[in-house]
């Protein structure tokens, strides 16, 4: 009975991070003459922007969360609550273009991530990877979201 019952606290305990995550689909950075490639989780609901990437316990090199605000008719004010590791917050233009990043977004803080510029999307990627793989501003993110990629 004491073994079923550990069972069954660990399977609850795993199942909201398994839950979280959705589908992906292929996204690629081109920087100079260099792609890199992710697949990427697609959210376009208050909700699902506003619980971004909290509740996970990690984020793989290769993948992120892009979050089409396009639909959202509110603001978004997006901070790292409830994330668990660093990351960087890639703020993207309706082609795609990289408008600003903020790098580093530390694990937990309450901090608005907000550069100011408005967005279109929001691409959210592990911290550290952007610098790793010289992103910047003007660099082009090809997605099914701008009908540049996919």
């Amino acid at each position: 009975m004491k073994k079923l019952i550990v069972s069954a606290v660990l399977a609850a305990a795993l199942a909201p991070s398994a839950l979280a995550q959705g589908a992906t689909e292929p996204l690629s950075i081109v920087s100079g003459d260099k792609t890199s490639t992710f697949q990427v989780e697609v959210v376009n609901t208050m909700a699902a922007i506003q619980k971004g990437l909290g509740g996970r316990a990690s984020l793989a090199k290769d993948h992120g969360l892009l979050m089409d605000s396009r639909a959202v008719r509110e603001p978004i004010v997006l901070t790292m609550k409830d994330v668990a590791f660093e990351l960087d917050v890639l703020f993207l233009d309706i082609d795609g273009t990289i408008r600003a990043i903020v790098s580093g977004a530390r694990p937990g803080s309450l901090r608005p991530l907000d550069p100011g510029l408005g967005a279109a999307a929001v691409l959210e990627i592990a911290g550290g990877q952007a610098a790793a793989l010289g992103f910047k501003p003007g660099d082009k993110v090809k997605s099914k979201l701008f009908g540049n990629g996919g």
